[in-house]
């Protein structure tokens, strides 16, 4: 049997690392026109949620009030995602994030997003973002058949089989008007600023008769009323003589 020299059996691999040198220096001298910076909206921007009956934000920052969801799962396993359990966990947890797309006027959901915990080397946790409208919105989620399913699933398997590798946990913060603020700089649209807002009225995109209308939330922070946290918060009581840089 033969053995290639070793100059020809490096070669693809040579190749391989001289096409992702010469790549990344071309979109490192291009930033503009690289998948980097795809969707990026340039320079200060802040998440501010429009009229539900209208579609306009309005004068006031953080006039509608709004409710975080965390909903997550751990598996505390040397196996992880393979361990016993938690594929069905992950079908479950699918089930449960398409619902809340599918559904998302039925539950007054405004934006879902999926999160990966690098807290230990196992990356072994899985985490779920929803903003809601109002907390009878999540409620009525939590009261659906699929959420009720996931856990009547969970209960089943955690506690009368007696598994207790898989953790689960929630988390709700429900905020009023003017209790929040948001602001992204240089980003692509992501968490509450990536959300799409159906409105009643005509202040949505244009639409024909009869169709949904959606509001994108994001509006520029260099407005005179949006330029620093407590301006965004709609109170300068916390923040009284310090200049602020954000």
């Amino acid at each position: 049997m033969s053995v290639l020299p070793a100059r020809y059996a490096l070669l693809p691999l040579a190749l391989l690392l001289g096409h992702s040198v010469i790549n990344t220096i071309l979109q490192a001298r291009s930033p503009k026109d690289n998948a980097f910076t795809l969707d990026v909206v340039p320079g200060r921007v802040t998440a501010q949620l429009p009229s539900r009956a209208s579609g306009a934000f309005g004068s006031r920052p953080a006039a509608q009030p709004l409710v975080v969801f965390h909903l997550g799962v751990r598996f505390n396993h040397p196996l992880g995602l393979l361990s016993p359990g938690a594929r069905e966990m992950g079908d479950r947890f699918t089930a449960m994030t398409r619902a809340l797309a599918e559904r998302r006027d039925e539950f007054g959901m405004l934006h879902i997003t999926s999160w990966r915990d690098n807290e230990r080397r196992s990356n072994n946790t899985l985490m779920i973002i929803a903003y809601f409208r109002d907390a009878d919105g999540l409620n009525r989620f939590a009261h659906d058949r699929v959420h009720r399913e996931g856990w009547d699933w969970y209960l089943r398997f955690a506690k009368r089989e007696g598994n207790s590798h898989i953790g689960i946990f929630h988390e709700t913060f429900v905020t009023r008007p003017g209790d929040y603020e948001t602001i992204y700089v240089d980003c692509p649209p992501t968490l509450l600023g990536a959300a799409n807002v159906r409105v009643d009225g005509d202040g949505g995109e244009k639409a024909e008769h009869g169709e949904e209308m959606w509001v994108r939330p994001l509006v520029s922070a260099n407005h005179s009323a949006l330029r620093s946290q407590s301006q965004r918060m709609n109170t300068a009581l916390p923040f009284e003589g310090v200049v602020e840089m954000y």
